[in-house]
């Protein structure tokens, strides 16, 4: 039976019970005086009969204020010129009341004759006119808004408004107020037309796990097993890091996680009951408790494979490692079966299925295992459709394509197509959403879902020295400029005594073929080293061209005119000038054109924030092109990520550099390597780590300012620089507050900068960091200490602010 609101009931009632109301009404009135005949006298009729014979003259919409007449008319049954039902009218109030917009309808009939005019008169819900949030201080109100999905001047519906709460509450319960409670409350201001919905929250504090008890637990420990878990235990870091945290939500999926734990360490039978959660008095810690019944541990027996199989079986052996693992592992056999139907999918069988039927051998504790094959049919790629991308051009997506419209499914070709599109570092998220084609059912459509990310990217950096004083350092960059793909970039660097200015842009499809195309164009004057004046004007033209799969070949010319100048400078109180016996400014003077060829393998992820692959890249400079200034130079680099657990990223880089005379040239003592700062070594400031040369000029001054011998000699050295550096650089970035971006690092850094390198000139720092993946950039903030520091050229603590990634 239908359940109807008392309003509904009234109405149906007063339309059922008229003809008898109305009916002794007029039963009476005749027998006082008999009532006069007119065309427009109300009449009500006694019997059925007379009722259901009367036609509808007209039909009223009445008490609509912000309904049109048109849209309620649309809805009833009832129609002019049709023969009146009060079963009609009764489906006719149910009708409109499930538009709900209404609190109440009754229907009139005036009579006259046997033609009815039906009067349907509604009663409209109010509108909202304002929202109100109380007693929210820890959730900002537009949140709570965005949660609760009601908007104002819509028309209440206390069924929306009950939902509303439910996901406030939700809300709350995600960011660990467990026990806040939220209550709608309807005010008054106009009434029957205009009301204040307000929500009434009454946060409480956040419920914190005081402790996470396992029992029964044998074989993994207590600590083994917490650390996989989502909610952790409340403790002293817990404000900083989001720790301790109670949600639902949450807890439940860890339940999922012990299991599966238990299930890659060959506890096949493990149990992990539901939690006993037991709340503290004053509402604000719980103690939870989890019971495990781990059983027997299983290693992997016979593993066969049966049904439609198209390769030998030794292939098929080869293909999988669930049988070298000794331990029946669940992780393993999922990554088993999505290679096997890979190798399947690379013939064209998209849907092929392999089922693994195993059977437990109780006796012996072993799992046998039967991979199953289904191949189904043949599939084709059909229409390839690029989804959600408002700004990047689908050109942009589509060549990264390994697929094409048309030829046979390639499971292989299409991982890598998804694979390529995300390391363009465009997109957050990319996804191959996949359909059968409605008119063949050979035909698979794909739709490249993407997510876009901002793809500016911002730097900066700033520091305090003795020698450059305040100092700034920062650059712009679009990876997707105009939605082309393209790079265009800028960067500058100022201080007290420097600047910096560059301009970049790079095409990676030149007029859409595999060549890339990109030049840069710089100047900067005064650089960070404090003993002479350096100015440069130049640019450079690059090409590049993919070799293989990853790997692309690039050729650089570049043009730099160097002019070198005497300068000034203070320490100590004391002002010094250039010593040109150490540093001969005319011999780095002059014009340097040189050509680089360089070749780079690069298989990461996400080209702009990676969490796994490598990138591996080497270079040789000859400055010998004409031009004033001759040298050679080699770069290497290597740089390695990996996803080691959730969302905990190793990350290292590794770098070595030389550059060497030529044509019996000395090298340009400016082109020398130094290193030091927040790209570098974080430990040491900038271009204070490397090879040292005394300034005689410095110490005959110190000699005369009264300083002993030893003493002048000690602090007239210079940083100079040496003719290689070799660098790594490894660091642990972790998450501290997901929902927020911020994450953790801990580093440590190594290198040198000298003629020759030696275990005596390598420089070592480690230090922490926390880091806030920002919309316009990666803060970094960032305190280094160095191992091995010199007293005099180095601080004990080192603390740089920077904006982007470390490597």
């Amino acid at each position: 039976m239908k359940k109807h609101t008392l309003s509904q009931l009234l109405c149906v009632l007063l339309v059922t019970s008229l003809t008898t109301v109305a009916g002794a009404q007029s039963t009476k009135r005749k027998k006082a005086t008999a009532p006069k005949k007119s065309a427009t006298a109300t009449t009500a009729m006694s019997d059925s009969a007379a009722a259901s014979s009367m036609t509808i003259k007209a039909i009223e919409i009445t008490g609509n204020k912000k309904i049109e007449k048109d849209a309620i008319l649309a809805k009833i049954t009832s129609k002019v010129g049709a023969t009146y039902s009060a079963a009609a009218v009764r489906e006719d109030v149910e009708a409109i009341f499930k538009l709900g917009f209404f609190n109440n309808i009754e229907v009139d009939r005036q009579v006259s004759g046997r033609e009815a005019t039906l009067t349907y008169k509604v009663l409209e819900k109010p509108s909202i006119t304002e929202i109100i949030y109380e007693g929210n201080s820890e959730v900002k109100a537009d949140d709570i808004a965005d949660a609760s999905g009601i908007k104002a001047y819509q028309l209440l519906n206390m069924t929306k408004v009950k939902e509303a709460v439910e996901k406030i509450q939700k809300l709350y319960e995600d960011k660990g107020f467990f026990l806040a409670k939220v209550e709608a409350e309807v005010r008054d201001v106009t009434k029957d037309e205009t009301v204040q919905l307000v929500f009434k929250v009454r946060e409480n504090d956040k419920v914190k796990v005081k402790q996470i008890t396992i029992l029964g637990n044998k074989h993994l420990s207590d600590d083994e097993l917490k650390s996989k878990m989502l909610t952790k235990e409340g403790g002293f870091f817990s404000a900083m890091s989001g720790s301790g945290q109670y949600k639902q939500e949450m807890f439940e999926r860890d339940v999922q996680i012990l299991r599966f734990l238990y299930y890659n360490k060959g506890y096949v039978q493990a149990k992990v009951d539901r939690p006993q959660v037991t709340v503290t008095p004053d509402k604000k810690t719980i103690y939870i408790t989890l019971r495990v019944e781990e059983g027997e541990q299983y290693d992997v027996g016979e593993v066969d494979f049966a049904g439609d199989i198209l390769f030998p079986r030794q292939e098929l052996y080869e293909a999988i490692k669930i049988d070298d693992n000794g331990v029946f592992a669940y992780d393993v056999l999922q990554k088993d079966i999505s290679e096997l139907t890979a190798k399947y999918g690379d013939l064209g069988y998209a849907y092929a299925n392999v089922i693994p039927r195993t059977a437990f051998n109780a006796k012996e504790r072993k799992v046998n295992l039967i991979f199953e094959f289904d191949k189904g049919s043949k599939v084709y790629f059909g229409k390839i459709n690029v989804v959600g991308n408002s700004k990047t051009r689908d050109k942009v997506v589509r060549r990264e394509l390994k697929v094409v419209e048309g030829e046979l499914y390639n499971e292989t070709r299409r991982r890598q197509s998804l694979e390529n599109i995300q390391r363009l570092g465009f997109f957050e998220e990319v996804n191959f959403k996949t359909s059968v084609d409605p008119e063949r059912n050979d035909v698979m459509n794909i739709d490249i879902a993407v997510k876009e990310r901002n793809t500016g990217q911002i730097q900066l950096g700033a520091g305090y020295g003795t020698s450059n004083g305040f100092t700034l350092q920062g650059s712009v960059n679009q990876s997707n400029f105009l939605g082309k793909g393209q790079n265009l970039g800028a960067s500058l660097n100022m201080s007290g005594n420097s600047s910096y200015y560059s301009l970049s842009f790079t095409e990676p499809y030149f007029q859409d073929t595999l060549w890339s195309v990109g030049g840069d164009v710089y100047q900067s004057a005064n650089t960070a080293r404090n003993d002479y004046d350096e100015e440069h004007r130049g640019g450079a033209i690059r090409f590049g061209h993919p070799i293989a799969e990853y790997t692309r070949g690039y050729l650089r010319y570049k043009y730099d005119d160097t002019k070198l100048g005497a300068k000034s400078f203070t320490e100590n109180n004391t002002t010094y000038s250039t010593d040109q016996d150490l540093f001969p400014l005319a011999t780095a003077n002059g014009v340097t054109s040189s050509i680089t060829g360089i070749l780079e393998y690069d298989t990461r992820n996400d080209r702009q924030m990676p969490t796994k692959g490598m990138l591996a890249s080497g270079s040789y400079e000859y400055a010998g092109v004409g031009g004033d200034l001759k040298f050679t130079r080699i770069n290497a680099n290597y740089r390695f990520y990996r996803n080691l657990f959730w969302d905990v990223t190793w990350r290292n880089n590794l770098q070595y550099s030389r550059i060497d005379s030529l044509e019996g040239q000395d090298v340009p003592f400016n082109e020398l390597y130094l290193l030091g700062g927040p790209y570098s070594l974080r430990g040491y400031r900038s271009y204070h780590v490397g090879k040292m040369k005394r300034s005689k000029q410095l110490y005959d001054r110190l000699i005369n300012q009264g300083l002993s011998p030893a003493e002048a000699d000690e602090r007239s050295m210079r940083f100079y620089g040496g003719t290689q550096q070799a660098m790594f650089q490894t660091e642990l970035q972790f998450p501290l507050v997901k929902e927020a971006g911020i994450m953790g690092a801990v580093f440590f850094d190594a290198g040198a900068a000298d003629d020759v390198l030696t275990d005596q000139n390598y420089y070592m720092d480690t230090g922490f960091g926390v880091r806030w993946y920002s919309p316009i950039g990666v803060l970094r903030f960032e305190w280094g200490f160095p191992l091995n520091r010199d007293t005099i050229y180095h601080d004990a603590t080192v603390f740089e602010f920077s904006i982007g990634p470390s490597f």
